[in-house]
């Protein structure tokens, strides 16, 4: 049942799919976080953590979160080939999708994903960085056991978590399955 689910990533219309922030020189990234800055709003909307009072602790806090994904990633047998992984959670999040407005979603595959490709985090990896009921990264061999272990099957395992405003984050280290939207945001 798992090999049929998709992973989703949630993109705000007014941003660049498939682009992480991370990825930027450190310069660029603190100007394009100047440029997105404009979109926050009144309410805490995802561009809130572009705003000139927040954006310097949410970029270092992303840095080091990245930091120990990647290293977690690498202990699990991982082979990353970007240090930034790109964010989706497995399956879709109704709390994700409202929080980027409707936006763009990316879906792909979960079975078309190569093991030594993606990890997995229970919950956001950046919120739950500090927390002391983080759990460390897991591969897709992991994932499934987990699963298994629930008295749920995946489905309505997930749907549960969607009712909790949860979900399994996905961290996707090769941008091969993604390639072509890459291009494309490129020429644009």
């Amino acid at each position: 049942m798992i090999e049929n689910l998709h992973i989703t990533n949630y993109c705000d219309k007014r941003c660049t799919p498939m682009s992480s922030i991370t990825r930027l020189p450190i310069k660029e990234a603190y100007s394009q976080a100047k440029k997105l800055s404009q979109y926050t709003g009144t309410s805490f909307t995802s561009f809130s953590r572009f705003s000139d009072k927040d954006f310097d602790g949410y970029y270092k806090k992303r840095i080091r979160t990245e930091e120990w994904l990647y290293n977690s990633f690498i202990g699990l047998g991982g082979k990353p080939e970007n240090t930034h992984p790109l964010y989706f959670v497995l399956g879709e999040n109704r709390y994700l999708n409202d929080w980027f407005e409707n936006g763009i979603k990316t879906k792909l595959l979960y079975s078309d994903i190569e093991p030594a490709d993606i990890s997995f985090t229970f919950g956001d990896s950046m919120s739950k960085m500090d927390s002391d009921d983080r759990m460390s990264p897991f591969n897709k061999e992991s994932l499934l056991n987990f699963i298994n272990e629930t008295t749920y099957d995946v489905i309505s395992f997930l749907i549960e978590l969607d009712k909790q405003n949860r979900y399994i984050e996905v961290q996707l280290w090769n941008d091969i399955y993604v390639k072509e939207l890459i291009m494309l945001n490129n020429l644009n």
